[in-house]
């Protein structure tokens, strides 16, 4: 008895406000804000990216809610059980089975859950230009996870006039690259593999496909050597490897500022290169990145997503801006 009633005091309570305001809510579906966002004429606002981003999270976990109106209570909860996965809260009581899927998702979900850097990357990518054209606009998104980048690059590919879009993801989880798969092939929007994207032979689907934007988003936090994670080592597999299908691609991050320390050998490194140094003077993996190109401005890691940070209230802030 004394050891249920000291369980319930350590049950967290909802979250005691929505994810986001209902003044920038919308009541239409994820598919339906994509065709907008697609269109070159519609501004890509904050209030847009977020109802993107929140709506997309919902059918990440419930497959096939992409295509109705989801309330932005039903939104709320499930960021308030995915913020309490691994904790006692009343909004996941009896809620086993979906604990169970935010907790094998997790990893994923919280680069997408964080959503200020969310939308600024987001953003960064649909309104980019492309350097040649064609018919079919065609896509790599290296570290795939949820998959978000790969909407993004949609967008940019409708909103530069392509008439077909071909988007291939790699991910080496198995259980995520199925699961956004799965997502994203209920809303056309590619194909997700499971594969090291380190290895030449992953990218044997490439062939003599020129590529119109790559996206890799392995490059680890702020004071994490670029060891920790495979960003260099995978940009150096492209560039050797496969530099006629990627030379006229963008890329996001288009450049990463790295170095000893925030004020020893600072580099920028970029696609001309293959984010590689030029000099073996110091060890590339034992850098550190500081900051990426984000529309033309090198911006600190720690600043990404600023200016996106009014548009969810500050008790959710503390507990989901934890991308990097």
């Amino acid at each position: 008895m004394i050891q249920k009633a000291s369980l319930r005091l350590l049950q967290r309570p909802a979250m005691p406000t929505t994810v986001l305001s209902r003044s920038i809510y919308r009541g239409t579906s994820l598919v339906s804000d994509l065709e907008e966002a697609g269109n070159p004429a519609t501004e890509l606002d904050g209030p847009l990216l977020m109802n993107i981003l929140v709506k997309f999270f919902h059918a990440y976990v419930y497959p096939g809610s992409q295509d109705r109106e989801v309330s932005l209570e039903d939104v709320s909860v499930l960021f308030d059980q995915f913020v309490h996965r691994r904790l006692g809260s009343d909004v996941l009581e009896g809620c086993l089975d979906v604990r169970k899927e935010l907790l094998s998702y997790g990893f994923a979900l919280c680069m997408l859950a964080d959503l200020p850097k969310s939308a600024h990357i987001f953003k960064v990518i649909a309104e980019g230009k492309t350097k040649f054209g064609g018919d079919v606009f065609t896509g790599l998104d290296i570290g795939s996870g949820t998959g978000i980048l790969m909407l993004a690059m949609n967008v940019l590919a409708k909103r530069n006039g392509f008439s077909g879009v071909s988007l291939v993801g790699i991910e080496r989880n198995q259980i995520v690259a199925e699961r956004t798969n799965d997502v994203l092939g209920r809303m056309g929007l590619g194909n997700v593999i499971v594969a090291d994207a380190k290895k030449k032979d992953t990218y044997g689907f490439l062939e003599d496909k020129k590529i119109h934007y790559i996206t890799n988003e392995t490059l680890p936090s702020v004071n994490r050597s670029l060891w920790k994670e495979d960003f260099i080592f995978i940009c150096k597999t492209l560039h050797d490897g496969f530099y006629l299908q990627t030379e006229d691609a963008d890329f996001f991050p288009q450049s990463v500022l790295v170095g000893r320390s925030q004020t020893e050998m600072l580099t920028v490194l970029d696609s001309s290169n293959g984010f590689q140094l030029k000099g073996d003077n110091y060890p590339l993996r034992l850098m550190k990145p500081y900051a990426i190109n984000m529309s033309g401005s090198m911006t600190p890691l720690e600043s990404v997503g600023h200016a996106y940070e009014k548009y969810i209230p500050e008790t959710w802030s503390k507990v989901l801006t934890r991308r990097w």
